[in-house]
């Protein structure tokens, strides 16, 4: 049957044109050529089945081409020109191509056929049903005819290696019948238009099939023709991503560290990843008996790479800042972490992370900070004024190499910090702007409640948190008097 099918194609082509012809789908990607066409062009079949067909007209010449034969197409059913084409050893070859819409594929195919170029132009009439069972043989996945009532009309070997059933068990059965499994049948038959979907089948030794499929209606025979991919593989890979990706969101959790809690400093963090693992994280620590050093980082972008960039950064902020403590000195220390690490990447944006960083000395009453390109943290004191912690550099990471500076607040009795990242913006309000005065806003008025309290108003000003855009991290430190 393989042997048949694809000598059908070749057959057209030898009693209808002789100098060759392809099929495309609707994207110009190649699904069959003729045994004379990939003599034409020098290429075996397994080369250009699946490639773009833009790639065997030079670029140079055949500017617009691919979009003047779209639309001439779809207009009038085909189109007639000359072209230029390469061959697989560089030549440029001139030739007469005529393109038609496949009929019964509802535009959804189309069929080249190239011809010398003194040629004229060709004007007999499609065989479809012998193209048709072509392109059974060439593409990798089922394409299988329906009537309106929903038989099979014929059975390719795509779908024989898909369903596990030979051509006579499966034509004249309803299509339905072939992709049940457990009982259920995930494809929606009769439809109205082209529906799309997955779902799973089940082969006739019992063995389970993922599959994504189409029911394109053909409306010149009243039927349909369905479209099934094996997808088993990709969902498999799905599964073991999915089952990574929980095992990595747990190791970031436990990397989160432990919030201060004791009758100098509170601490209370709100920490939502947009997909399961975040690129922002938050790190705090008792440095001695009067010092903690506190720091909020958002590695650029979210996912499991900026996941992997956070939880290495994580790795080194105890040493760091125990060590160091300095603001200034701990953001230069990170930046040549940074560039020791990715010597090569040095203006690659997925290692790019903005900042802030804070020393609160309760004995005397002082918060030292260096925020590197990180939206800036509130200090609001007892008086109800609010202090912007904005002072610094740029981003780490940075190509722009500028030296960082300090920032240096006293405060009183008590004073209630929040830090955040940038997430919470895009969530509270569609102006960046009036989402900053909302917090704002917040900070200052909400001063007096405990941390805990103070995060759930904050977040209430917005709409629900669930599934932001962007990982979201908050944390608000009250320092008592």
């Amino acid at each position: 049957m393989v042997k048949a099918n694809v000598q059908a194609i070749d057959q057209l082509d030898a009693e209808q044109l002789g100098s060759g012809m392809m099929i495309t789908d609707r994207r110009f990607f190649i699904l069959a050529v003729s045994e004379r066409m990939t003599q034409r062009l020098g290429f075996a079949k397994d080369e250009l089945i699946g490639r773009p067909a833009r790639s065997l007209f030079p670029a140079e010449r055949s500017a617009g081409l691919f979009d003047h034969i779209a639309q001439a197409v779809k207009k009038d059913g085909y189109w007639q020109g000359e072209a230029h084409y390469v061959v697989k050893g560089g030549q440029v070859y001139a030739s007469r191509v005529n393109v038609y819409a496949l009929a019964g594929s509802e535009g959804e195919w189309l069929v080249w056929h190239f011809a010398e170029r003194d040629s004229a132009p060709s004007t007999f009439p499609l065989a479809s049903a012998e193209v048709l069972r072509t392109i059974y043989a060439s593409v990798p996945f089922a394409v299988v005819p329906v009537a309106a009532d929903g038989t099979v009309q014929d059975w390719g070997d795509g779908a024989e290696t898909l369903f596990g059933r030979r051509k006579e068990e499966a034509v004249g059965r309803p299509i339905w019948t072939l992709f049940r499994h457990s009982g259920q049948t995930p494809l929606p038959f009769p439809p109205e238009k082209r529906q799309c979907g997955e779902g799973i089948v089940q082969r006739e030794d019992g063995t389970p099939v993922n599959i994504a499929y189409a029911v394109i209606p053909v409306p010149s025979s009243s039927g349909y023709v369905v479209i099934a991919e094996d997808i088993t593989k990709r969902k498999q890979k799905e599964a073991e991503r999915r089952r990574q990706v929980e095992l990595a969101k747990k190791i970031q959790h436990h990397l989160l560290t432990p919030l201060i809690q004791n009758k100098a400093v509170t601490m209370e963090a709100i920490y939502i990843p947009s997909d399961d693992l975040s690129g922002d994280i938050y790190a705090c620590y008792q440095i001695d008996l009067y010092r903690y050093g506190v720091i909020v980082i958002d590695v650029m972008g979210h996912g499991i790479s900026s996941a992997l960039v956070s939880m290495l950064l994580r790795s080194l902020l105890r040493g760091l800042i125990v060590r160091v403590i300095d603001p200034v000195s701990v953001a230069s220390e990170l930046e040549k972490h940074v560039q020791n690490l990715f010597p090569d990447e040095a203006n690659d944006i997925r290692y790019l992370f903005s900042m802030i960083y804070l020393v609160i000395d309760t004995k005397k009453r002082k918060i030292e900070y260096t925020n590197a390109g990180h939206p800036a943290g509130l200090l609001v004191l007892d008086d109800g004024s609010v202090h912007e912690l904005d002072k610094g550099g740029l981003a780490i990471g940075s190509p722009f190499s500028l030296p960082f500076e300090k920032g240096v607040i006293d405060y009183g009795r008590r004073a209630r910090l929040l830090l955040y990242t940038d997430g919470i913006l895009e969530e509270m309000d569609p102006s960046i702007l009036q989402s900053i005065e909302k917090i704002r806003t917040c900070t200052q008025m909400y001063r007096h409640l405990s941390d805990k309290g103070f995060l759930e108003r904050l977040i209430s000003q917005g709409p629900s948190l669930a599934s932001p855009a962007d990982d979201i991290c908050l944390l608000s430190i009250t320092v008592h008097g």
